[in-house]
């Protein structure tokens, strides 16, 4: 039998500390989206129409282009780290957590380099 407080049980398991640069990323990503969705959303309200010709003279003004490729950048960060978030919680299975885990950062790498691609083809046409 032994005779430990709760503190020695819990020494060498791990920080406490080591989400919160996750958590603080996951919220920084949030704030970065919410500026940037709003002008998105109030840019394509005043449009004419969403007529794909109207959409890509939308797209190749530079300010348009930057603020479309931070939302798309940052929206597939915060994507990325929200599944992460929701794979450790519910993948018990190592193995099964590192093969989903390397799925959703390929998909979002993926995402990333054709919404890049496709924002500077259509600015620099």
């Amino acid at each position: 039998m032994e005779f430990q407080t709760d503190l020695a049980k819990a020494k060498n398991h791990g920080s406490a500390r080591s989400g919160f640069s996750h958590w603080w990323l996951q919220r920084m990503s949030a704030l970065l989206l919410l500026p940037t969705g709003l002008y998105i959303l109030w840019q394509f309200i005043a449009l004419d129409s969403l007529a794909a010709v109207m959409v890509v003279n939308w797209i190749q003004q530079p300010i348009n282009a930057g603020m479309l490729l931070i939302f798309v950048l940052s929206a597939a960060y915060h994507g990325a780290l929200g599944i992460q978030v929701v794979l450790e919680d519910y993948v018990h299975h190592s193995g099964w957590l590192l093969a989903l885990r390397s799925l959703t950062y390929t998909v979002m790498i993926a995402l990333i380099f054709c919404s890049t691609y496709a924002v500077f083809k259509l600015l620099l046409g």
